[in-house]
Parts: structure tokens; C-alpha cells; sequence
């Protein structure tokens, strides 16, 4: 496996390379662990202006960068094969983005927030731009709240739809050596739609009843899986009309470390980009966030999306 670490200089950039070297991969992964210098934007052009100095600027920024990636890249031990570094001048997000294609990373993994004090607050511009285009699967690394100590794995929760996603998730916990102590919590919210009173309707229809006892047997037949390789599993279905929210709530209430979603809730447009559960959950759970994709299920599906204009456009021509 391939991993691509965001590498800068706040504390939460540490506690995702401790998370990453923490968790339990089956084989040695191959690390690449980036930076990128953004030059200034001055807002008042008239008044501060360019400094004369601004090449010189940007190459101290540089060399500090690079002596602080090449010093995370010699602190780094663990299940790693090969360590690279990289350090660009540009647009953070889009720095890792385009290096992540480059490289074909199976994982991008960040801290969630940056330096400023409204980052600290919500999810940081970067991660929040990185996890929701990102074309390969982003793990998110959230400290707990007002803590320094780096996130444990413990407790792993799987955000389930119904989905062919929900097996690829799966089979992402395949690639790891979970201990059997661990937990592994299997979640299917099913949206109760209360509009005009639809839900009272639903829970008397055999159409609810044939819904929940499909999820059911979905969700036991992942928990087998699981159980076959010797963890410790629990498995619900929670009925709420807000997914995210019911997703986040179970993982704060039970004491979740990790919640692993798909990247999309349906369709071909959400594909391409992320669904509505998974952003929800991204910027709005309190522990780390794994969103799992497939890069080549979301190439066909970035190639649907272009064409269907242009099947559109043929069948109103002729």
C-alpha cells in the first residue's frame, strides 16, 4: 500500500503520523510524506505591496519545510517499507491532490484542522477540500477534544447503506492486523422520512418490515465476515430521520475512535464527488474519519457524468 502523510507545522499534522504508524498494517506500506508552501496573498496590494524579498521568502519557507518532512521521515518507524518526501510551492489542497494522483496513493492521510483559530474550531479548509475530492480513500485523524494525546483504535465503527460500498469497507479492514480486543461496530441508520407522516405508514406497510429484515440480513452477513477473522464485532439498526447525525450520536455515545464511511449516499454525481452523510460526518464527528473510495469506480463514473450531456444532446437533436 501506498500512503501519502500531509505533513506542516501544527500539532495535529503530528498526531496523524502517530495514528498512521500506529495502526496495524499487514505488510510494510510505502510512505510519502508531503508539504507545501502556499507565497502570501496581500489583500492590500496598495498599502503592503510585494516585498522585494519575496523569492527569499519562499525559499527559507522551503528549506524549513523540507528539514521538518525530512525530520518526521527519520522519527518515522514501524510498518514502513520506503519513506519519500516532497515538498511544492502552491496551494496546499491542491498540492496534495495533484501528488496523490501522481503517485496513485491507496491513502491520503492528515490532521484535521490547520493554524487559525476558526480551523481549530471546524474541520480545516485543506482536509475538508483534500477528503471531499480526493480520488482515493482519506483517513482524517481528530485528537479528542481539548487532548494532546494522539487517537487510540479501540473502537471502529462502519457507517453502512446498503450499498456495494459497504463490502469495500470490509475488505478495507482486511489490510490491517486488528487485535481481537478491538471493536468493531456495524451501523445501518434507516431514514425514517417524517413527512406527512410517512413513517407511521412505513412501520405498518410489509414494505418496511421487508426493508428492515433485508438490512438485517446484510448487516449479519458482513458481522460473519468480521467474526471470521477473530474480532470482536456489534451490529445495529438505528432508525432516525438525519443519517449523519444518528451515525455521529452512535459514535460519540459508545466511545467510537474511528468511523468509516463510503464517499457517497447514491448515484452517479455523488460518486464524483461526496455524498451528503459522508461530508456531514467528515466535519461534524469528533473522532478520526476514514472515507474509503475506489479510484477506478470513480473514474467510470467521472466518465458517465461528462458523457451524459452528450447523450442528452443526441437524443434532442435527432
Amino acid at each position: 500500500m501506498r500512503v501519502l502523510l500531509a505533513n506542516d507545522a501544527s500539532k495535529h499534522s503530528h498526531a496523524a503520523a502517530e495514528y498512521l504508524l500506529a495502526l496495524p498494517f499487514r505488510k510494510p506500506i510505502d510512505l510519502d510524506i508531503a508539504s507545501a508552501v502556499m507565497p502570501p496573498v496581500f489583500m492590500d496590494m496598495g498599502s503592503l505591496g510585494v516585498p522585494d524579498d519575496l523569492t527569499e521568502f519562499i525559499s527559507e519557507e522551503c528549506e524549513s519545510a523540507k528539514e521538518r518532512v525530512a525530520k518526521t521521515a527519520e522519527e518515522l518507524g514501524g510498518p514502513v517499507h520506503k519513506v519519500q518526501t516532497h515538498v511544492s510551492i502552491g496551494q496546499p489542497s491542491h498540492e496534495l491532490l495533484s501528488l496523490a494522483d501522481e503517485l496513485h496513493a491507496d491513502l491520503i492521510v492528515m490532521g484535521a484542522v490547520g493554524h487559525s483559530a476558526l480551523d481549530r474550531v471546524l474541520l480545516g479548509s485543506v482536509s475538508d477540500y483534500v477528503a471531499t475530492h480526493s480520488e482515493t480513500s482519506t483517513l482524517v485523524v481528530r485528537p479528542r477534544r481539548d487532548s494532546d494525546i494522539p487517537p487510540k483504535l479501540e473502537k471502529i465503527a462502519i457507517a453502512l447503506s446498503g450499498s456495494p460500498e459497504d463490502q469495500r469497507m470490509i475488505d478495507w479492514l482486511k489490510q490491517f492486523h486488528l487485535h481481537p480486543s478491538i471493536e468493531v461496530h456495524l451501523v445501518r441508520v434507516l431514514r425514517l422520512d417524517t413527512f406527512y407522516r410517512q413513517d407511521i405508514r412505513r412501520r405498518a406497510s410489509k414494505f418496511w418490515d421487508g426493508f428492515v429484515n433485508s438490512a438485517q440480513a446484510q448487516i449479519l452477513d458482513l458481522e460473519t465476515q468480521l467474526q471470521s477473522m477473530g474480532l470482536t464485532t456489534e451490529t445495529h439498526l438505528v432508525e432516525s430521520d438525519h443519517v449523519g447525525d444518528a451515525l455521529i450520536n452512535y459514535a460519540e455515545t459508545h466511545g467510537c475512535d474511528l468511523l468509516v464511511t463510503g464517499d457517497s449516499d447514491s448515484g452517479i454525481l455523488t460518486r464524483v464527488f461526496i455524498g451528503s452523510t459522508s461530508r456531514y460526518v467528515l466535519r461534524h464527528a469528533e473522532c478520526s474519519v476514514l472515507i474509503v473510495r475506489d479510484r477506478e469506480d470513480r473514474a467510470r463514473a467521472k466518465e458517465s457524468v461528462l458523457n451524459e450531456p452528450k447523450r442528452t444532446s443526441a437524443t434532442a437533436v435527432s
